[in-house]
């Protein structure tokens, strides 16, 4: 026997029924979606979403590293040496 109440079982599966009902409906939306229609929804989202990191702008760990070893030579990074 469970000991979850019988009111939070009758929630849950009302929960779950809501659930596949908004899965069936996002299936049925997505499969009649045309491609421009894709298209329109990709550039209304565009301005909320972050840039992605470009593998190529020079940003990789030797670049960093080589910043880092400039910056300790320039006496820009300062170490706590009493530990």
């Amino acid at each position: 026997m469970s000991s979850e109440p019988l009111e939070l079982k009758e929630e849950r599966a009302k929960y779950y029924a809501r659930w596949e009902a908004v899965e069936t409906f996002k299936a049925h939306e997505l499969a009649a979606m045309t491609d421009e229609r894709a298209r329109e929804i990709m550039r209304d989202l565009r301005p909320f979403t972050p840039f992605e990191p470009d593998p190529f702008n020079g940003m990789g760990l030797v670049e960093q590293q080589k910043i880092f070893r400039k910056s300790k030579e320039w006496g820009h990074l300062q170490f706590d040496r009493s530990n």
